[in-house]
């Protein structure tokens, strides 16, 4: 499941991030990207659609890391 999160402590340091999200979310993530110091791009690595959904609650509810969760739904263009 690829995240957007939008941390209460701005950073740059995407290994970082990683690790503050998947502690929170208690699954493995992948950093993808940043789109300003405060909003990043991460993918959680779960055991199936219950399991996200499960690590998706556990990071909106952590309100002291994080001002905003959201599923990231934006669009991808594939060239082939």
């Amino acid at each position: 499941m690829r995240l957007i999160v939008k941390l209460t402590q701005p950073s740059e340091d995407g290994a970082d991030i990683a690790r503050l999200v998947s502690r929170s979310a208690g699954v493995p993530v992948r950093y993808l990207a940043a789109t300003s110091a405060a909003w990043h791009a991460v993918a959680l690595e779960c055991d199936g659609a219950s399991a996200c959904e499960a690590a998706l609650e556990r990071l909106r509810a952590d309100r002291r890391h994080f001002d905003a969760v959201e599923r990231d739904e934006r669009k991808r263009i594939v060239t082939p």
